[in-house]
């Protein structure tokens, strides 16, 4: 079992409201050559899952049930195949098949404010109705069906699922730069050149559980490793350290100043426009909710 801590910020009332939280992961036992070996989630994971998502959100291969708060995907494992060909992230058919195994199988616990019985818990992919080779090859129609976390189905019934430029974010080759994007695109919904994200080293470091090395300074090579990724994508405009604290000689935290680029600036403002039209559309009736960020 592995657990990390992180902080989840909401607005309300106009006001930042912080909460402590914690999640535990539980391993997925997969069976390789005969044996049961325990996997945790990894990069692999990560991107198959983001295929999946872009998958659900195709109105033929996704389907969500506002009254249930269901969301399910339909899709192949050829489309995940093809789909991480063409972002240049290639993985086999056994490679893909596994990470769907992984994500079926590990369990995530989400608990806040230092509370014993979890809010959340359940695994990354739910009800996974797989398709042998053999039956698809007597029927190519036939498709996989998993069902999607409820905290993603309460999104988008919810409207807060955010579109974020999918495109950018999977021509990333850092994990870290990947994991930043959407922070970006989650949280810098004003980004504009007048008005720099601020952030702390320290609070990337607990929120992303991807800062692992034993020094500070290897940590923070690899962090502006990304931001210099984020600004060959045209993310970031520029980033600087505006601030650091010191004891001795030893780096306590750093303060990072960021300041966005036109294309993600335009980026956001179109997230904003089909927020609000979105908004607008169920004000005035039912809508479909089978449409979701990412693009």
């Amino acid at each position: 079992m592995h657990e990390y801590r992180f902080a989840y910020a909401t607005r309300r009332a106009g006001q930042r409201i912080e909460s402590a939280c914690r999640v535990a992961i539980q391993p997925a036992s997969v069976k390789i050559d005969g044996s049961y070996i325990d996997f945790y989630p990894s990069t692999d994971e990560e991107l198959v899952e983001e295929v999946i998502r872009k998958i659900f959100a195709d109105q033929q291969c996704g389907l969500h049930d506002p009254d249930n708060t269901e969301s399910w995907v339909r899709f192949s494992v050829q489309m995940i195949r093809k789909e991480l060909k063409a972002r240049g992230k290639t993985r086999s058919l056994d490679e893909i098949k596994r990470s769907i195994d992984i994500l079926s199988k590990t369990h995530v616990s989400l608990f806040v404010d230092d509370t014993d019985d979890p809010v959340y818990s359940a695994p990354i992919l739910s009800d996974v109705t797989r398709v042998t080779r053999q039956k698809y090859l007597e029927d190519t129609s036939m498709t996989w069906v998993a069902r999607l976390p409820a905290l993603i189905s309460k999104s988008v019934n919810e409207l807060t699922y955010r579109q974020f430029n999918y495109g950018v974010m999977m021509s990333l080759s850092s994990q870290l730069a990947r994991w930043f994007h959407k922070r970006l695109s989650h949280n810098d919904t004003n980004a504009s050149f007048f008005d720099p994200y601020q952030t702390l080293y320290s609070s990337i470091q607990r929120d992303s559980g991807l800062l692992q090395y034993k020094r500070t300074y290897d940590n923070l090579k690899f962090l502006e490793t990304a931001f210099n990724a984020l600004r060959e994508h045209r993310v970031l405009q520029s980033w600087e350290r505006e601030d650091e604290r010191r004891e001795g000689r030893k780096i306590i935290d750093i303060k990072y100043r960021l300041c966005a680029h036109s294309d993600f600036i335009r980026d956001m403002k179109a997230a904003n426009a089909r927020l609000k039209d979105s908004r607008t559309v169920l004000s005035r009736g039912p809508v479909d909710k089978s449409l979701h960020g990412g693009r």
